[in-house]
């Protein structure tokens, strides 16, 4: 999470932000009468290319025990914080995308990661999608976002933001094993968030052809949602009252009723900013680390 400045009360209370609402021709020449012409051999068939094996199926998306294993990998010593053009961000991007292909989402260019540079350094953000269903509003696009990226150098990021991805990687699942989904949902994972949101920009400025952005209606931000003192306790950022996803989440509330869900408020420096400010609404789910937010002590 880049500079998210809290204090926490009951509820919570955080600063105010303003954020509005080729084609190749190949020229054949025929050949003289005079000439014969050279027999040509058939080119071989190109290998097929291998299947790969589902994993919709491979187990419960929330099972407590995955989300654990993913979130230590992601914060391992081994992948250092995966800051951007290290060898961690690009092991973090290859388990997404891998993850991505082997539940079936639709890879939002020619493959899942988008390439861009981040102050100077090569990343990419990562980016699949589930079609929507449904003929009226099939083309609505709902992303579900979380960056990937942390500071490094002894700064892992368990918190900030494994978590985020851990649970972006769950939904995909949950998604992949229900009904296929009446809007289009996105997911996408960024690069370069710690150095002022910079995968998201870049993907708000460049959005891929078949997701434009004025067809995106909802964004969902996971930001920090592993905090383990705010156990019970989650910020759901950005629900207004009278947006669509308030009564979604009021409903969702009442049915955990052991979860504190603090809706409404708006939130400042995560991956929701850049599409808000192209007025889509976004609900931001956080929870409060004053201890070791951006400290080495942020650890699974």
């Amino acid at each position: 999470m880049f500079h998210l400045h809290v204090r926490r009360s009951r509820l919570l209370c955080l600063g105010l932000v303003a954020c509005a609402t080729a084609d190749q021709r190949e020229e054949v020449h025929p050949a003289s009468p005079a000439t014969t012409a050279t027999p040509t051999v058939a080119a071989p068939a190109p290998a097929p290319t291998p299947l790969i094996p589902s994993c919709v199926d491979d187990g419960k998306p929330y099972d407590r025990a995955v989300l654990e294993e993913r979130v230590t990998f992601l914060a391992s010593k081994e992948l250092d914080g995966r800051a951007p053009d290290t060898d961690g961000d690009r092991a973090t991007r290859k388990l997404i995308a891998d993850r991505f292909r082997c539940l079936g989402l639709t890879p939002a260019g020619r493959d899942y990661e988008l390439p861009f540079e981040a102050d100077g350094k090569s990343t990419a953000n990562v980016v699949g999608y589930v079609q929507g269903s449904d003929p009226d509003v099939g083309d609505q696009i709902i992303y579900v976002g979380a960056h990937h990226d942390h500071e490094g150098k002894g700064h892992l990021g368990a918190n900030d933001n494994a978590s985020g991805i851990a649970g972006l990687l769950a939904i995909a699942q949950a998604v992949r094993q229900g009904e296929p989904p009446k809007r289009t949902i996105v997911f996408a994972t960024f690069g370069g968030e710690e150095l002022g949101m910079l995968g998201s920009y870049h993907l708000a400025a460049h959005p891929p052809e078949a997701l434009p952005n004025d067809k995106v209606v909802q964004f969902i931000n996971l930001d920090m949602i592993g905090t383990h003192s705010a156990r019970g306790f989650v910020a759901a950022m950005g629900s207004l009252p009278r947006l669509a996803s308030r009564p979604i989440l009021d409903k969702l509330a009442r049915k955990f009723p052991k979860i504190s869900v603090a809706a409404g408020g708006r939130a400042r420096g995560s991956d929701y900013e850049p599409l808000c400010k192209k007025g889509v609404p976004y609900v931001f789910f956080w929870t409060p680390d004053p201890k070791c937010y951006h400290e080495t002590c942020d650890t699974a």
